[in-house]
């Protein structure tokens, strides 16, 4: 199934992310104890100024809803205390879907 993440950092996170986000971008692209999770798309959201970090967006496709959320929790960023808020959905991926 396809999930689509919708993260939001904790205020005063900037710092945590920061010396995470090597780390993190590393986990997207290789994580053995989740292996059947395969991360599509994935990256910052943007404030109003369209230049302040404020969250993040990831496509998944992954066998559950539960899979995911625990992806997400083993994630550098979480373990970091990274994010307030996390919500997963199940996504149709209408258009530009990979082949």
């Amino acid at each position: 199934m396809y999930v689509a993440a919708f993260v939001t950092n904790k205020p005063g996170a900037a710092r945590a992310r920061s010396e995470t986000r090597d780390a993190f971008v590393a986990y997207l692209r290789s994580h053995p104890a989740h292996p059947d999770v395969v991360v599509h798309h994935a990256g910052p959201t943007l404030a109003d100024d369209g230049e302040s970090v404020v969250g993040l967006l990831l496509v998944m496709e992954t066998p559950s809803l539960d899979a995911a959320r625990a992806f997400l929790a083993d994630s550098p960023y979480a373990k970091a205390d990274v994010f307030s808020e996390c919500t997963v959905r199940a996504w149709d991926w209408t258009t530009g879907r990979p082949s």
